[in-house]
Parts: structure tokens; C-alpha cells; sequence
């Protein structure tokens, strides 16, 4: 039997969602803004490799919410303008998995699906990522997109404290970064995609 009420599970599944998002913006209002950029940059790119509906939507889901965890780290950390130390450094690198705890409690079908993804965005394609330091193809196809999305929007957005890169100037750096930080295949996919579709860029 459907739960119809107003309360009943897909509904307390959507406000779960809502609460991570409302939390998201109180805790950090430019990461919110960010993490709504890349689910529409990965969701595209995902779309334009071919992936499924239902791996385009876990991609997209996992990409508004990998940075969930930093509600985890203090503001001392999170919210410094200047470079990390060691230890803060060390500190800001837990948040993957802050997310992927945050994002399995929501008990979501997909969870482990898209938290997978979260703990996954900051691994490398080298193998020098964190937190599990996975290499090449052992990373999720849905991390290795974030990873080029994420770090497109984190180069050609403001700051509080430097203006945006210049999309050409960021660009090189992702080329410079291929095989090293991002998957290359996908890298020549996102560039693709950005001359089909300029206004992503």
C-alpha cells in the first residue's frame, strides 16, 4: 500500500533534501551557490557522455551536495581567506567524508549510490587524490566528473578574496592537469561540450 499523507516517506525523503540544502546556504552561502553550479555542469556532462537517466541524476544529486561536509569544518578553516597550513589542510580534507556520512543519513534508495560519489570528488586520477587515494578507472565515473566540474566553477567564479579566472586561463590549467588531477577522456568531453554549448562555459 502507497503512502499518500502529507508525511509519508517520499515526502519526508524531499524535506530531507531540503534541510540539506537549507543547511548548506546558512552554513555557507557562496558554497551553496557553488554546489548548485556544478549538479547542472555534471548533470550536462554526464547527459552528453551517454550516461543513463538514472546515473545523470545520481551524478547531478552528488555534485549540489559534494561539499555538504564542510558544515563539518570549523570556520576558522572553512571561511579563511588566506592558504592552508598542514593541519587546517588536513582538516578541510575530511569534508568528503563529513559528506558522504551527512548524505548516507538522509536513507535516500540512492544514498550509497550518490554518497559514494561525494567521498570520491576529490580523488585524482593519478592517485595522488584523497581521501582513499583511488587511481584511473577505480574512481567512480561520476567522481571523475565532478572533479573537472568542480574545479572549472571553483576557477572561473569570484571570491572574496581574487576575481574569476578567466575561462581560457582555466582551461589550460584543466589541459595542463590531464592524466594528473582529471580523467583526460572526460576532459576532452567537457571541452566538447562547452564549444556545443558555449553558454555553459
Amino acid at each position: 500500500m502507497t503512502d499518500s499523507s502529507p508525511f509519508g516517506a517520499s515526502h519526508a525523503l524531499a524535506c530531507s533534501i531540503d534541510a540539506l540544502s537549507l543547511s548548506l546556504q546558512l552554513r555557507d552561502a557562496y558554497t551553496r551557490l557553488h554546489c548548485d553550479r556544478v549538479g547542472l555542469l555534471a548533470t550536462a556532462l554526464a547527459r552528453y557522455c551517454g550516461l543513463d537517466p538514472a546515473q545523470c541524476t545520481r551524478i547531478g544529486l552528488a555534485a549540489c551536495f559534494h561539499d555538504i561536509g564542510k558544515i563539518g569544518i570549523p570556520d576558522e578553516v572553512l571561511l579563511s581567506s588566506g592558504g592552508h597550513d598542514d593541519a587546517a589542510q588536513a582538516i578541510m580534507r575530511q569534508h568528503p567524508e563529513h559528506g558522504e556520512r551527512i548524505f548516507l543519513a538522509t536513507g535516500r534508495g540512492d544514498a550509497v549510490d550518490v554518497a559514494r560519489l561525494i567521498r570520491a570528488h576529490h580523488e585524482a586520477f593519478d592517485g595522488s587524490g584523497y581521501p582513499d587515494g583511488l587511481r584511473g578507472d577505480a574512481i567512480p565515473l561520476g567522481a571523475r566528473i565532478l572533479t573537472i566540474v568542480d574545479a572549472w566553477d571553483a576557477m572561473t567564479s569570484d571570491r572574496p578574496y581574487r576575481d574569476a579566472m578567466d575561462p581560457a586561463r582555466a582551461m589550460r590549467i584543466l589541459d595542463d592537469a590531464a592524466g594528473g588531477l582529471v580523467d583526460p577522456y572526460l576532459l576532452g568531453a567537457f571541452q566538447d561540450l562547452q564549444r556545443r554549448e558555449p553558454a555553459l562555459a
